[in-house]
């Protein structure tokens, strides 16, 4: 049986949140699917760019939705998330929340999951 290209994009977002749980994560996002980011993002990426003075390409990002996103260990409900290397999700209902986003740009640019840097407050206010 042929696997239609939603299939193939399910599997690929499962995969890459085993392995990101497996190197920093315990999320567990439900109905995610691949987002096709908001023209805004681009600006804010060009501002987040800008402002930690770094640069990579905004293509590299796999954008996806997720109705919630849950950290299995506590608990807890998260905005947004960013898995290693180059993959963010956003909750359904938070998807325009600004500084949201940039923070999870600003842990794609880095390429870090702590939140030591000083550049999460400067460039995503958070």
């Amino acid at each position: 049986m042929p696997y239609s290209p939603r299939h193939c994009q399910h599997a690929r977002l499962m995969l890459l949140l085993l392995v990101g749980a497996c190197a920093e994560s315990n999320l567990e996002p439900e109905n995610a699917r691949a987002l096709e980011p908001p023209p805004v993002y681009r600006t804010w990426w060009a501002e987040v760019q800008a402002c930690a003075d770094l640069s990579a390409p905004f293509q590299r990002v796999r954008w996806y939705e997720a109705s919630q996103i849950i950290n299995r260990e506590s608990g807890t409900e998260h905005v947004g998330a960013w898995l290693p290397p180059h993959t963010i999700l956003i909750h359904s209902q938070r998807l325009l929340l600004e500084a949201a986003v940039k923070h999870e740009m600003v842990h794609d640019l880095l390429q870090v999951p702590a939140h030591d840097s000083p550049l999460f407050l400067d460039c995503a206010g958070m």
